[in-house]
């Protein structure tokens, strides 16, 4: 029998900022302006957001019909975040992977605006926004990890890597990846393409 997580459309992924890498958030809003004017990144692209002065909330956002993208401080650690709003086609490893390119692609614009922009490489966080499809319990876990896994394999290059949850019931579905080594976001984009 299957689980609804292979149904899953709505996701968010997270890619931190590598340790000592603390951008001026509001240096961000003219660079997601600017993306807007010359369509640098997939999607309709509508309007900028600033929520920076929100205690670990969601920073500075790039609001798309499809998805949105953020510079985002949920949990207290800045990372460039993607979250998928509208349906993809394939299955749910390969929705997986179109969000990661997202995120990537986004990861990579702002890595050409500065070092200090930079992504950790070997770090990422992924959450369901569908607490009916993906409540945060172990068998949505156990469903999402193997589909999860093979993506991993992939985007690092076969590294071991460590999944954690947040078994709080109040919380999305989420996991947090740490891997052996890692990559800059271009090469983790190029592994998934």
């Amino acid at each position: 029998m299957s689980h609804p997580i292979e149904d899953l459309q709505r996701i968010s992924v997270k890619f931190p900022l590598a340790m000592g890498c603390e951008p001026e958030l509001d240096g961000v809003i003219p660079v997601f302006h600017r993306w807007i004017q010359d369509r640098a990144v997939d999607g309709m692209l509508i309007d900028v957001a600033d929520y920076a002065h929100v205690p670990q909330g969601p920073g500075v956002m790039l609001i798309a019909h499809e998805g949105n993208y953020a510079l985002d401080l949920d949990r207290g650690r800045l990372g460039v975040l993607y979250a998928r709003k509208q349906p993809l086609a394939g299955d749910l490893e390969q929705r997986l992977a179109a969000v990661c390119c997202a995120a990537l692609r986004a990861a990579e614009l702002l890595a050409g605006e500065g070092e200090q922009f930079r992504i950790a490489g070997d770090q990422l966080e992924i959450a369901a926004n569908d607490r009916l499809l993906a409540p945060n319990d172990a068998d949505t876990d156990s469903a999402f990890r193997p589909v999860l896994d093979r993506l991993l394999d992939r985007l690092f290059d076969g590294a071991a890597h460590e999944l954690c949850r947040d078994e709080d019931p109040r919380e999305r579905f989420n996991l947090h990846v740490r891997a052996s080594s890692g990559a800059d976001a271009a090469t983790l984009r190029q592994r998934l393409a």
